[in-house]
């Protein structure tokens, strides 16, 4: 499949100081389930991190990462934090890498980075984010999509709201919030996530994370929980944090007996048409983790988003160690893309 190109016009939800991906409460909950031992938080000129030792074979190196990871949605600075002619020496200390993840391309943050020594900073894609765009009314989202799936959208969601009794609904978790996240992890676990073990309730710290999080969102009025309902019953999800004018779908899951209606699909249909008519949601982030973004994500996206790794290398000879290492890396990539692209070509 093809991916969406970005768009010209496209306004990604700028930095904000009541964004709640930015916000205390979220690295809040991020540090009470990730933080682990040799792990030390601190706050740099706004920028929450963490310093620990990484290690390239035999040697040892400090390091500083932003306090970021598969679960994160966009790092930055809020509007409401200046930036610092000095936050370039200021991260790097006597450090010998320091790597911020999840980072867009019209941040404040990659645009200081631009700006700072050339020698000692690497920016590279780290991930692709399909976003559907909901500025627009529904059925323009709609007319954008294949006359197929639209179809098929259509049927699929008659068959289970019409034939199978199910309702839609949306949830900001400021009441009965506890009995709501155990019922949707255990439609998660119940599917093949649970199966290899990967669910959030096999993971403690993932369980932590997403319940502190769903917590403090629903406090800040940032949550958002979409289901399908068959009988009060919950057989399909999607959890959802809204930062700024992005609603970032962090976790999806859903009832295997209804596998043969696409009810994941059907969901995040109902859900779109349901951010259309929010004014305060302009996209529907299905979040990456990769370069490789799911063709199931893909399917609803109108744009893909590039995020960003700024990495920046000390001055002393680990610095410079961890700079060559991951040029060649970079070139080995590129050797390796160039060769698979021409032995795809047809003779």
């Amino acid at each position: 499949m093809t991916l969406p190109l970005p768009s010209e016009h496209f306004a990604v939800s700028a930095p904000d100081a009541e964004a709640f991906h930015l916000s205390a409460g979220w690295f809040e909950s991020w540090r009470s389930a990730y933080l682990a031992p040799g792990m030390t938080a601190c706050v740099i000129d706004g920028l929450p991190m963490v310093a620990d030792r990484g290690r390239l074979g035999p040697v040892g190196y400090a390091r500083l990462r932003a306090q970021t990871n598969v679960h994160s949605a966009l790092f930055d600075l809020p509007a409401s934090q200046p930036i610092a002619d000095t936050l370039f020496d200021r991260l790097l200390g006597d450090r010998d890498l320091v790597t911020i993840d999840y980072v867009t391309g019209e941040s404040r943050l990659l645009a200081a980075a631009r700006r700072w020594p050339a020698d000692r900073v690497a920016i590279r894609p780290h991930a692709l984010s399909p976003l559907a765009d909901c500025r627009t009314p529904y059925e323009q989202w709609r007319a954008r999509r294949s006359k197929r799936a639209r179809q098929r959208w259509s049927g699929l969601e008659s068959k289970l709201v019409d034939g199978q009794g199910m309702r839609f609904d949306i949830f900001d978790g400021r009441t009965g919030l506890q009995s709501l996240l155990d019922e949707i992890f255990a439609v998660e676990q119940s599917g093949w996530k649970g199966r290899e073990g990967t669910s959030i309730r096999d993971n403690p710290s993932d369980l932590l994370f997403y319940t502190r999080l769903a917590e403090r969102a629903a406090a800040a009025g940032a949550l958002r929980i979409a289901v399908l309902k068959q009988a009060e019953r919950i057989v399909a999800f999607e959890y959802g944090i809204l930062g700024g004018d992005r609603l970032f779908l962090l976790k999806v899951g859903y009832d295997e007996r209804f596998a043969e209606f696409s009810i994941g699909h059907v969901l995040a249909v109902m859900h779109i048409r349901h951010c259309c008519d929010d004014p305060a949601i302009a996209w529907y982030d299905n979040m990456g983790n990769g370069m490789t973004p799911g063709t199931h994500k893909l399917r609803f996206a109108d744009i893909v988003d590039t995020l960003y790794r700024i990495t920046l290398y000390g001055d002393g000879w680990r610095g410079r160690l961890m700079h060559y290492y991951h040029a060649g890396r970079d070139r080995a990539k590129q050797a390796r893309d160039y060769w698979r692209t021409r032995s795809a070509q047809p003779a």
